[in-house]
């Protein structure tokens, strides 16, 4: 797997989010990409799943099989939780939606609608379905927004200690939660945004 950047340029009107930008990711283990909202972290992650085309220079994201949270939760609002998950997996998968839910704690509300649950539970719905999905690359973009602690402390092991062997890239805000996760702590700043710091365990 190769996924790196190479003096890319990016802007949204008059705002420039990118210029010049370059980074080498790794082919497994976690990166935890770190910085202020807004400014250009999400763009990156679009980026890497093709959702957003560079202006100029090279995004290079050679992977089989992608799995992605977004900020948003994007579940199916008229499809139970069971059936959210079913919705990426082929049907004689089911098996494998219930283990993802039972890891999620979600084990007994596969019958629940989106609407029915609460945000906490949203969030890890929607964990879940990427989980389930697998890949080997993972993008989770800020994806315990609004989780407690205990219920972060019961996922953690789930998600980063699942598949060795994939490269997961956290965007986050909690300094702690990067530094205990990920393998890798790239520190982003600035607009046009540019590395701070990439620090390796």
């Amino acid at each position: 797997m190769n996924i790196r950047f190479e003096h890319v340029d990016k802007a949204f009107s008059d705002k420039i989010v990118l210029r010049d930008f370059t980074l080498a990711l790794p082919q497994r283990g976690t990166v935890a990409l770190m910085g202020p909202s807004g400014y250009g972290k999400t763009t990156l992650l679009r980026l890497l799943a093709g959702l957003e085309k560079p202006d100029s220079g090279k995004v290079v994201a050679e992977y089989e099989r992608l799995s992605v949270v977004f900020q948003e939760d994007r579940l199916l609002g008229g499809v139970t939780a069971k059936g959210n998950v079913l919705a990426v997996l082929n049907r004689d998968q089911e098996s494998l939606a219930q283990t993802w839910l039972d890891r999620m704690g979600l084990g007994s509300e596969g019958h629940l609608f989106p609407g029915e649950m609460s945000g906490g539970m949203r969030r890890r719905l929607a964990i879940a379905r990427a989980m389930a999905y697998g890949g080997d690359l993972m993008l989770l973009d800020e994806p315990f927004a609004g989780l407690d602690v205990a219920t972060r402390e019961r996922i953690y092991p789930h998600i980063f200690q699942e598949n060795p062997e994939r490269l997961t890239i956290l965007v986050t805000h909690d300094k702690q939660e990067a530094e205990r996760l990920a393998d890798r702590l790239v520190v982003l700043e600035g607009m046009p945004l540019r590395i701070a710091a990439d620090i390796s365990k």
